[in-house]
């Protein structure tokens, strides 16, 4: 069993790092993929380029050596959806149970993607709960709400005390810490 945790980790932080160790053990899954977007079309503006986030994520995975990164998303020439994303997961992956992971947000947002209908044809979805309670829509899938704890950090925090040039110690890997300094 594999999975692949969407985002677009604009920064990726220790509430997606440790949260996705914890979903990959509650899960029982041999691999657990972080797989940024593209672009998302759900938020105006990503903070950081696709190869500012792809160089965190690989910061991130050196020190999280239980995760991996997929970089399809972003490496895609053309649009990227989900829906297109998992069908080419499960060509790659013909063979093996497949969970996409998604934050609440995305989650509550679900029946906007293209073809949502459609994603547990090809993955089994399990959303990660944040204090609320998830309002997407379930009637016309099956889907896995995570136990996994919280761990309450945001992009949007993290962006914030970014922008205030406030510190980020406990919040982020020291590695990435250093490279958004030097950006």
């Amino acid at each position: 069993m594999i999975g692949f945790f969407g985002g677009s980790f604009d920064p990726v932080h220790y509430g997606h790092l440790k949260t996705a160790c914890a979903v990959k053990k509650e899960l029982g899954l041999t691999q657990l993929f972080l797989m940024p977007c593209k672009t998302s079309v759900h938020k105006n503006t990503l903070q950081f380029s696709h190869q500012q986030r792809l160089e965190m994520l690989n910061l991130a995975i050196a020190e999280f050596d239980d995760l991996q990164l997929d970089s399809r998303e972003i490496d895609r020439q053309n649009a990227s959806y989900t829906i297109n994303t998992l069908k080419q997961i499960k060509v790659d992956y013909p063979d093996r149970k497949i969970f996409f992971i998604m934050g609440e947000d995305s989650f509550n947002t679900l029946d906007t993607w293209k073809n949502y209908q459609q994603l547990s044809n090809y993955a089994q979805l399990v959303v990660l709960p944040r204090l609320s309670e998830a309002k997407g829509l379930t009637s016309c899938m099956e889907v896995y709400f995570a136990k996994t704890p919280l761990v309450n950090i945001s992009s949007t925090q993290i962006r914030s005390k970014i922008r205030n040039q406030e510190n980020l110690s406990g919040l982020l890997p020291e590695n990435i810490i250093k490279y958004i300094k030097k950006l």
